[in-house]
């Protein structure tokens, strides 16, 4: 089994009566595509690592605070390719038996519904794992959505470049192996 420890960078509507609402609200485009794989979630070694950029059709003008904080601009994201096309790569990618982890929720649900406008099926999606709750669960013990960069922080981890998809994916698997899964991952629900 892979287990796919990835994040995603959106894009969000400058306004918010520019926002998309049908189908249904996109709170945000992903734009950017992070991951590494392992094989083991004892020992969270990475074999091998995915990055790719979209290029956005919904909101194609920068958010400047996604800006300012991706350091994504709108001419970087020309040189991006079809969300349909990067999706089916990522998951080809991942391999035939995976299964996600990320930093909060956020991103996989992010993940479905830029599948979803996109016309792209959700069916058969793994599960995912939320190291965020594990975190809290064994160090802050406080019931908060802590930042990744506050766990970095906590373990005096000196983080890669973050508000880059791959650079937060590798973060990720660094508080991981601080983290007890045999103990943080019993009786999880997903």
């Amino acid at each position: 089994m892979n287990y796919i420890v990835f994040d995603l960078e959106w894009n969000q509507p400058t306004a918010y009566h520019l926002m998309v609402r049908d189908p249904f609200k996109l709170n945000g485009e992903i734009i950017q595509f992070g991951a590494v794989k392992i094989r083991d979630l004892q020992n969270p070694e990475i074999i091998e690592t995915y990055s790719e950029i979209v290029k956005p059709v919904y909101y194609t003008k920068m958010n400047k605070g996604v800006e300012e904080v991706t350091e994504l601009t709108e001419e970087i994201l020309l040189q991006g390719r079809p969300f349909p096309e990067v999706c089916r790569e990522f998951l080809d990618w991942c391999g035939e038996e995976f299964c996600f982890v990320s930093w909060s929720p956020n991103d996989i649900y992010m993940l479905e519904d830029n599948m979803a406008i996109h016309g792209m099926s959700v069916e058969g999606l793994p599960e995912c794992y939320d190291i965020q709750l594990v975190f809290d669960d064994q160090i802050t013990k406080d019931g908060k959505d802590n930042a990744l960069s506050y766990a970095m922080w906590r373990f005096g981890i000196k983080p890669a470049r973050s508000h880059d998809a791959l650079n937060d994916a590798v973060n990720t698997v660094e508080v991981m192996k601080k983290l007890d899964f045999s103990d943080g991952l019993e009786g999880y629900e997903v």
